[in-house]
């Protein structure tokens, strides 16, 4: 058991989910066009997720903060089932701690405005395609970015800039929930599972979908890392090829 890795994915995740939502309730604040509040809402998820990454906790645990990209690293092998658990477990546990302090700190007029929700008159199916697509291509561009000593420090910011553009692009379409732990911790909160299974299955299908392409596309490679922060002087406890210690 890990428990300063689980600990560290804890913390991370109820930060990143914060700054997210302290985001949205910002630009409820505001009376601008959507493409900005959505710009506004990506930046301050994307923000959350490069604080931790590069952080302390995020060099510990990696950085993971998606039960997706958890599963994803997994199902490569580099993660034991057990921590793999246990990780998403703390991302989960996070998710809900960063939700409660976000409507304790703040005074929301509508705090459904926390949900990843589909847009008005979009089907449910289009909203399973558009979520399965960008988790799909999110654990695609981390794999990418972690198989490369060039570009593994740079892992954190390219996804962040990600973020963004999805939020930008799709918030009208899904909400552009990409994250099981985003949706899941204002929900539990506000008791209000509209739709979760349908984000849930995406994000599942989306990280099975991205393994097997990946593996098909390099011949069965494994990235060589499993943190976000790649090269970093913490220790690791996962079974990859990169230059980090051992965690005994």
């Amino acid at each position: 058991m890990h428990w300063t890795e689980y600990f560290c994915e804890f913390i991370g995740t109820a930060i990143h989910i914060f700054a997210g939502l302290m985001g949205i309730y910002l630009v409820s604040l505001v009376n601008v066009a959507d493409i900005v509040k959505f710009f506004v809402i990506g930046l301050f998820f994307a923000i959350g997720l490069c604080v931790v990454v590069y952080s302390p906790l995020g060099k510990r645990s990696g950085g993971h903060l998606n039960p997706a990209v958890t599963i994803a690293f997994w199902l490569h092998k580099l993660m034991r089932g057990t921590d793999a658990i246990w990780y998403i477990a703390a991302q989960f546990a996070g998710a809900v701690l960063g939700a409660w302090a976000a409507f304790a700190i703040f005074d929301w007029k509508s705090p459904a405005a926390t949900l990843a929700l589909p847009g008005a008159d979009v089907s449910l199916p289009l909203v399973l395609l558009v979520e399965f697509g960008i988790v799909f291509a999110l654990i695609i561009a981390i794999f990418s970015f972690v198989s490369s000593s060039k570009s593994g420090k740079l892992t954190g910011i390219g996804i962040g800039i990600y973020i963004i553009m999805v939020t930008v692009l799709f918030s009208a379409v899904s909400g552009a929930g990409l994250n099981p732990a985003r949706n899941l911790g204002p929900a539990l909160l506000l008791i209000r599972f509209d739709f979760i299974l349908i984000y849930f299955t995406a994000s599942v299908l989306g990280a099975f979908a991205a393994y097997g392409l990946f593996r098909g596309a390099t011949g069965g490679a494994q990235p060589v890392c499993c943190k976000l922060c790649y090269k970093n002087e913490e220790s690791c406890l996962f079974k990859c090829n990169c230059e980090f210690k051992p965690l005994t």
